[in-house]
């Protein structure tokens, strides 16, 4: 019986076998569709039986995608490549996107653009503005431009960054020239020690604006480690002296760190997108490292679907404690009043608390 109320829920074959076409085709309403799909049921943690129905169809239609990519066989292209785009507030990362993408559109290359926008803590929402920085490219026939919000995620990206990156690649069919040859993530501003995006792309790009003082970090840990190449954008006017000094010292810090992949130095790269200057070069090496990074890219990804497990885990623990009405909420409500309470109450104490509940509740479970 429960077989068939789950049956009931997916698409039918025909219906699916449409959609799946209409994704290939580069239909981007169905493209957006699908992703709008991914997202509610990602973030809202499913349990009305309409949202346990969109989990399940969002589920079939990328499994079917990524069934098929398995099952054949890339014969004139390279494998779609995920590259991470990062970098200071202003250092010009949605600028970058739009030149670096145009020009990959025009050799012909189809693109995605996930583009990562910061929510507001205090009432949750995002202007999602980078498709209209990103004008030009987003009417571009090749180009597929998509905001998505960060809902309180930490780390530049949103929870589900890596799934609607699956999608994106799972949309080339591996024999035909149809699909996203490459996919684009631009995070939100970032630190120097948040790395998450390592996390979801095969290539780092970080752009430092001159000027900046980010130079300096050419020899600290952090943000310079996962960086596979590096771009130091404004690079023209009164700036261009500034730039060229900027690559300079990151060029020497380069030379005092461990290499990340055997045989692969991170290259620096001026760029301008006012005078569209540096985009081929950034494509150049974009191409070069995803040829000769093919095994080291596999392994890359074998350790992020690991590491997106858990932060899945993670996430959605968190998010049904401190949001959905479960036996544990009288246990957490007191801890939060012991915490504003007790000056000696320390937070480990609390979380300790709650962690031993949740673990003996569950064990209660299955020894029944």
């Amino acid at each position: 019986m429960a077989a068939a109320t789950h049956d009931s829920v997916l698409f039918a074959p025909e219906e699916l076998r449409n959609k799946i076409n209409r994704l290939r085709d580069f239909n981007r309403v169905e493209i957006s569709r699908t992703m709008t799909l991914r997202n509610l049921c990602i973030l809202k943690e499913i349990v009305e039986s309409t949202l346990e129905r969109d989990r399940s169809r969002s589920l079939q239609i990328l499994k079917t995608l990524l069934a098929e990519a398995r099952n054949t066989c890339r014969i004139s292209k390279l494998q779609p490549i995920r590259i991470g785009l990062c970098g200071s507030p202003g250092a010009g990362k949605s600028s970058i996107i739009e030149k670096l993408g145009l020009y990959m559109c025009k050799q012909g290359v189809k693109i995605a653009v996930l583009a990562i926008d910061p929510s507001s803590k205090t009432t949750g929402g995002s202007i999602l503005g980078d498709k209209t920085r990103m004008e030009i490219l987003s009417q571009h026939p090749n180009a597929f431009v998509r905001p998505s919000p960060t809902r309180g995620i930490m780390g530049g990206l949103a929870l589900n960054t890596n799934e609607l990156a699956m999608l994106c690649e799972s949309t080339s069919h591996l024999t035909l020239d149809i699909g996203f040859d490459i996919i684009l993530i631009e995070t939100v501003g970032l630190g120097q020690n948040e790395t998450e995006i390592d996390n979801v792309a095969d290539l780092v790009m970080y752009i430092v604006p001159p000027g900046s003082g980010d130079a300096l970090q050419g020899g600290k840990k952090g943000i310079m480690e996962i960086a596979d190449v590096i771009t130091v954008s404004k690079c023209d006017g009164r700036l261009e002296p500034s730039a060229r000094k900027v690559r300079f010292d990151l060029e020497d810090g380069i030379r005092h760190q461990k290499q990340r992949y055997p045989g692969w130095i991170p290259p620096v790269v001026l760029s301008s997108s006012a005078l569209d200057r540096g985009m081929d070069v950034l494509y150049g090496h974009i191409r070069n490292f995803q040829r000769r990074m093919i095994k080291s890219i596999v392994t890359k990804r074998i350790r992020q679907n690991m590491n997106n497990f858990w932060s899945y885990v993670t996430n959605v623990l968190t998010h049904k404690l401190q949001n959905e009405n479960t036996v544990f909420s009288e246990i957490i409500e007191k801890s939060e009043n012991k915490l504003i309470k007790i000056p000696n109450y320390l937070p480990y104490e609390a979380a300790a608390e709650i962690l031993e509940h949740v673990f003996d509740e569950n064990y209660k479970h299955n020894d029944h």
